[in-house]
């Protein structure tokens, strides 16, 4: 199966998501796994029916590893589930598929508006088809950045936007609409959440640390706390914020290839 080919399959794996949960009307915990809702299960079940059975191997947060092969995607099937549980219109579905180079392809999809970000390794980033850029600002003072954790006291930034889905704030850092995505105290996110925003930002020329330090490209269940910024010099600006509080080693900038 080649890039476009696997595209198409990860799209009808977004089509398939969007069908089952217009359907959908249950709430609530699923009682499963911890913080899993009825909902993630009901578009889990979609998206890997599809994705399974066109020959890709999956590795999803709600059902863990299944099938073989050269590809793996990587899936959360709705990032910011309790949004959609509460009726707060901000999650989407997050696919990234990887060979033995890293990210090959990958779409995140709103599940609200509709809008489509994907990108294939090499090619760069699109939204709705249409080739999208990141942000060049540099100064953290006029920086509007997207966080996920609590921040110690005001860092001086122009605003900040906590909105409760990973990979699609990482989408709108590739889009330009915000500046930078970071983790912040003693948040993290796993690689469901994040690989297709970020192969989508780098396609987009955004600049990827791990505040850890630590590999972002990886196909297990392991906290990463990767930071996303449209340029270098903003990402370790962000970044030495961070480090200043958690006494944590310099982070080095670099893509998440494998």
């Amino acid at each position: 199966m080649d890039s476009t080919e696997i595209l198409d399959t990860l799209r009808a794996a977004a089509d398939a998501v969007v069908v089952a949960l217009s359907t959908f009307e249950g709430s609530g915990l699923s009682g499963k796994r911890q913080t899993q809702y009825h909902l993630d299960v009901v578009a889990d079940e979609a998206a890997c029916g599809i994705l399974l059975g066109r020959g890709l191997a999956v590795f999803s947060e709600e059902s863990g590893a299944q099938g073989a092969g050269d590809v793996t995607v990587v899936i959360d099937p709705v990032d910011g589930s309790t949004n959609t549980d509460r009726g707060i219109p901000f999650s989407c579905i997050s696919l990234c598929a990887l060979d033995g180079q890293g990210p090959l392809v990958s779409l995140v999809r709103s599940l609200t508006t509709g809008v489509t970000y994907e990108a294939i390794r090499g090619t760069g980033a699109r939204r709705d088809g249409v080739t999208i850029h990141a942000s060049d600002q540099v100064d953290p003072a006029q920086a509007i950045v997207g966080v996920n954790g609590i921040l110690p006291g005001h860092q001086g930034w122009a605003q900040v936007r906590t909105m409760g889905a990973a990979a699609l704030e990482i989408c709108l850092v590739a889009e330009g609409a915000l500046d930078a995505y970071l983790q912040a105290g003693g948040a993290s996110i796993h690689p469901w959440d994040y690989l297709a925003g970020l192969h989508i930002a780098e396609e987009a020329g955004a600049h990827v640390l791990s505040i850890d330090d630590e590999p972002l490209t990886v196909i297990e269940a392991v906290p990463r706390r990767p930071l996303v910024a449209g340029t270098k010099a903003l990402a370790l600006a962000l970044a030495d914020t961070l480090r200043s509080h958690s006494h944590r080693p310099r982070p080095t900038v670099g893509d998440s290839g494998a």
